[in-house]
């Protein structure tokens, strides 16, 4: 029996990430896009492509990339922005894409399910992998109070964040599932687990 293949979706700072690592009675592979996306920044190759599209000043002092420098270029509503996020995605989606095939192909055949965590699941087509979507569904306030908590974010960062994704209703409706994360993380990683067990089982 194939192992299953489950993309995990969710607004921003919707917990999602959190809600899949509290479970732990499921042997899960997590895939996580972008923390292959934050490796990628620190490859030499990828850091010269996007000085050359980009500022120097998105380099700290030891020529590393400043990711919040950078993201001040790539999220926004103005046209800089979007033509700027554009080039970002062109230099890296397709090594990430490369990056997720390699993990999801070098799986254990002890693992009970592979978990897709990417922000931009339905936007990449990378969703196309999966045989399954899981929301998880969380209220814009809590969305943002936990960005303030947790990235130290304003609500205005947060917005810019937003809109730079598919919105989190359109995402809700391509799911076959939906995780209520609106209460503790305990209860919403136990209805993750009990979908999990369907999904293994079938």
């Amino acid at each position: 029996m194939s192992v299953p293949i489950v993309g995990i979706l969710g607004g921003v700072g919707s917990g999602k990430t959190s809600v899949v690592r509290r479970v732990t009675d499921i042997r899960l592979q997590i895939v996580d896009a972008d923390r292959i996306g934050h490796d990628l920044l620190l490859d030499p190759d990828v850091v010269c492509q996007l000085t050359q599209i980009f500022p120097a000043t998105i380099l700290d002092s030891s020529g590393q990339v400043v990711r919040s420098r950078l993201a001040q270029l790539v999220f926004g509503k103005d046209t800089e922005h979007k033509a700027a996020l554009k080039q970002l995605e062109q230099i890296l989606h397709p090594a990430i894409h490369r990056e997720i095939k390699a993990q999801i192909q070098s799986v254990s055949a002890s693992v009970d399910a592979i978990i897709l965590d990417a922000a931009i699941l339905l936007e990449t087509g990378w969703a196309d992998a999966c045989n399954h979507l899981i929301f998880v569904d969380t209220p814009e306030p809590l969305r943002i109070q936990r960005v303030k908590q947790n990235r130290n974010w304003t609500a205005e960062e947060f917005r810019r964040r937003e809109k730079s994704q598919m919105p989190v209703e359109s995402k809700k409706q391509r799911a076959n599932f939906v995780v209520d994360n609106s209460g503790t993380i305990q209860k919403a990683a136990q209805q993750l687990t009990d979908i999990l067990m369907k999904l293994i089982d079938d």
